[in-house]
């Protein structure tokens, strides 16, 4: 399951790139569906692509989308179903989806988000008595689902996700336990339920009882060999007898109590355990979805190399500020020497050997370009004016824009990267193993 927020990265899509965004979306939910998601809510990122591409994405890769605020304007009826029901391992649960209303929709009139005060109480009730478990997937600030969980009853897990990039572990208010992991499928999160008749999040006592008995057996075998060695010796006056023997009633005296709590308790209480799963770029591939990724980046870079074929390239003055790596070897011969043998050099042509070379996404890293900023960079319509010389990192990726050094070295100065310029591009999606030092050594120009 997914609380959403999973096709785009904004809630709305940036000028010309409507066609990159949708291959993107329609790659990601085909990998979802590859990895047999039983149900994923709708976040306001979700909708970034409209209402059609959801029912496309839906009717094509067979992906339940859940919501049961996100409304047609006229009828005020759910536009996807607010909900499902599974039985796993004989226990019926119903997964309920949630749209955070709070996030502006724009123009679009195709639909309405309704608050959640107007639809999830009824939808609560209607659960009571006709299923084991109520999964709530919703993509609100956790501040407000902390707010659902404090005043509705009746919900046992609320999975959100859309607002946060960081994972947090579950946390308890009241009978509804909340948990998120990372957005954009940095991790995932394993969660083991034991759910029980008893319906309400507690502590296993029987594995509490177990863990206490195994404790108990540690001490005994201490005790039984420290017998065995010395059995003409006295151990009254040996304080790690002394030690061991006073553990051993303490954990008897444990384990009556945790058995008597067992025997008053009105059934077992639910139980969980709960991990995070890092996927680092360093972990192998899964075959099925790496097979989707190639084929999602590969239409990517045939759809952005018609764009710049098609395109008339312009004289733009930001790049004009750019000298390109040949003019810095005028002045620099021993460091141009030196960079053309480290892998900034052939960032570019990376990209060219995967047939990438065009896919905007991954060219904001491996080009030279006048300053750090994607979405001016995007804006702008740098990426599609590049020259040949600018086809790779070059020199002014790390010092800047040097056209006007080149003219006047003494009056205008590059800077010195640190290692704020390299966290630009080096970010944990892209080189999980990055430390500063240790790269700033493979990539320094020597001096003189």
């Amino acid at each position: 399951m997914d609380s959403g927020a999973l096709l785009f990265k904004q809630s709305s899509i940036r000028p010309g790139q409507q066609k990159q965004e949708t291959l993107t979306a329609r790659g990601i939910a085909q990998a979802m569906q590859a990895m047999n998601c039983r149900a994923v809510g709708i976040a306001p990122r979700d909708l970034a692509g409209g209402i059609d591409l959801l029912k496309e994405i839906q009717d094509k890769q067979n992906l339940n989308w859940l919501s049961m605020n996100l409304v047609d304007p006229k009828t005020q009826q759910p536009i996807f179903i607010p909900s499902m029901h599974v039985v796993v391992d004989g226990t019926g649960i119903t997964i309920l989806g949630l749209t955070d209303n709070q996030a502006d929709r724009g123009k679009d009139a195709n639909y309405s988000i309704l608050p959640w005060q107007e639809v999830l109480p009824e939808a609560i009730a209607r659960t009571a008595g006709s299923t084991d478990m109520v999964i709530l997937l919703s993509n609100y600030p956790e501040k407000i689902n902390n707010e659902i969980a404090g005043t509705i009853d009746g919900i046992d897990l609320i999975l959100q996700s859309g607002h946060s990039t960081s994972n947090k572990p579950p946390n308890k208010i009241k009978n509804t336990l909340l948990a998120q992991t990372g957005a954009r499928g940095k991790y995932l999160g394993l969660m083991h339920v034991n759910w029980t008749e008893n319906g309400q999040w507690g502590e296993n006592i029987s594995d509490r009882i177990r863990a206490e008995q195994n404790r108990l057996d540690r001490i005994n075998w201490q005790i039984g060999r420290m017998e065995k060695r010395s059995r003409d010796k006295n151990l009254e006056n040996d304080k790690r007898y002394k030690q061991l023997t006073m553990e051993k009633d303490l954990a008897n005296k444990k384990i009556a109590a945790l058995q008597k709590a067992k025997e008053q308790a009105t059934g077992e209480p639910c139980s969980f355990t709960n991990q995070f799963i890092g996927l680092k770029s360093s972990m192998p591939e899964d075959r099925e979805i790496q097979a989707i990724i190639d084929q999602t980046t590969l239409e990517v870079n045939r759809l952005n190399r018609k764009r710049v074929h098609t395109s008339a390239r312009q004289q733009n003055s930001v790049l004009s500020t750019l000298a390109g790596w040949q003019q810095c070897r005028q002045c620099h011969p021993k460091q141009v020497s030196f960079w053309q043998t480290t892998d900034h050099a052939g960032a570019w042509q990376t990209l060219k050997q995967d047939n990438q070379q065009f896919n905007e996404d991954c060219l904001l890293c491996h080009v030279t370009l006048p300053y750090y900023d994607a979405d001016r960079v995007r804006a702008e319509n740098l990426l599609l004016q590049l020259p040949a010389s600018l086809n790779t990192v070059g020199c002014e990726a790390c010092h800047g824009p040097a056209a006007a050094h080149s003219k006047d070295p003494e009056v205008a100065q590059t800077i010195l990267p640190n290692e704020k310029t390299c966290l630009q591009c080096h970010t944990p999606d892209h080189d999980d193993n990055f430390v500063f030092s240790d790269k700033l050594g493979k990539i320094r120009c020597p001096r003189g």
